[in-house]
């Protein structure tokens, strides 16, 4: 095994122009195989040269000619291209998924890919490669993966292989990610939340569906470039709250992860004021004022979440758009 090159210019948000330098690179260099080394941007580009180097194509736009592109076997095999993902956060999951989330900077939108043998062959999830990271990207990249696993929870009919790792998921991080925020050298700690992980974007797979709060969350990561963890963690409690419909049938499971009392829609309340609870605990923003962004831009947020792909599983009513985006983005 020898190393063939080394490429470190990825973009946040897995922007298809860095992904396009790379597969440039690995071709120059006569690259046979892929290891990523990174956070989900990282794991979710490498996933892209994996397969434009299996579909012989130049460019990823070639790849992205609709907001969604599935493909299953037999339409695509095995692709032939060793590709082994080491994580160094602990939140997006993509080391174990057979999907990718794309950033066109050109039409300024975010591709869903999903297909089979777009996973890696190998998943190393080792502690000792996330213990460096900040307490605030420990915060928002755990809250994404506690974001994954409330929303498979959200799923009425939902299996009990998709339950079981959702559902778990949701208590180690519970559990866990106050801990690595306070203390990251806490290795098993650290080791929980990258299971945890793991587990939870394996119930999405699992089970893909009506996912809000990523709906939300993916185009104003792509509006306003806001850290797709930093994003879900300050909708996760606000959609819950505008949008409580969405997971009154499901009260008695999430109750029962979050340790509240009530039923139906006061439960749902419950579970979002909890969530907010550990944001304030761990110091995460609770809205994006930070972010400075202006009353102007809501025709254009709002336009992106309704054609978000996303939407496709469950189109949000617009009168609940507005209201969460007047919340986050602290318009008056």
């Amino acid at each position: 095994v020898r190393l063939a090159g080394v490429f470190t210019d990825t973009a946040p948000d897995a922007e298809s122009g860095c992904i396009d330098d790379c597969l440039a690179m690995a071709r120059a260099t006569g690259a046979d195989g892929l290891l990523a080394v990174g956070g989900g941007s990282v794991l979710d580009s490498v996933k892209l040269v994996k397969l434009a180097m299996y579909n012989g194509v130049d460019s990823v736009d070639q790849l992205l000619k609709s907001p969604v592109k599935m493909m299953n076997w037999p339409e695509v095999e095995y692709m032939g291209v060793p590709h082994i993902s080491v994580p160094t956060t602990a939140g997006t999951g993509a080391e174990v998924t057979n999907g990718a989330v794309i950033y066109n900077k050109e039409l300024g939108i975010k591709h869903l890919i999903v297909s089979n043998y777009l996973e890696s062959d190998i998943a190393v999830l080792d502690a000792h490669m996330t213990t460096g990271l900040p307490p605030m990207l420990t915060a928002a990249t755990g809250m994404d993966a506690l974001t994954h696993a409330v929303e498979t929870m959200g799923h009425l009919n939902t299996n009990h292989f998709t339950l079981a790792h959702a559902e778990t998921s949701a208590k180690v991080i519970l559990e866990n990610l106050p801990k690595v925020v306070a203390d990251g050298s806490d290795v098993l700690a650290r080791q929980a939340m990258l299971n945890a992980s793991a587990m939870a974007c394996n119930s999405v797979v699992n089970d893909l569906g009506a996912s809000p709060i990523h709906n939300f969350a993916h185009a104003l990561g792509a509006v306003c470039h806001i850290h797709h963890g930093e994003a879900n963690g300050v909708l996760l409690p606000v959609v819950m709250e505008e949008f409580p419909d969405f997971y009154v049938p499901v009260a008695d499971r999430l109750k029962g992860v979050f340790g509240v009392e009530g039923e139906g829609r006061d439960a749902v309340l419950a579970c979002a004021a909890a969530i907010r609870e550990l944001l304030v605990q761990m110091g995460h923003p609770l809205d994006f004022a930070r972010h400075d962004i202006p009353a102007s831009k809501m025709s254009e947020i709002v336009a992106a979440i309704a054609g978000d792909p996303l939407a496709a599983f469950l189109p949000i009513p617009m009168e609940i758009i507005e209201s969460v985006c007047r919340r986050v983005c602290n318009w008056s």
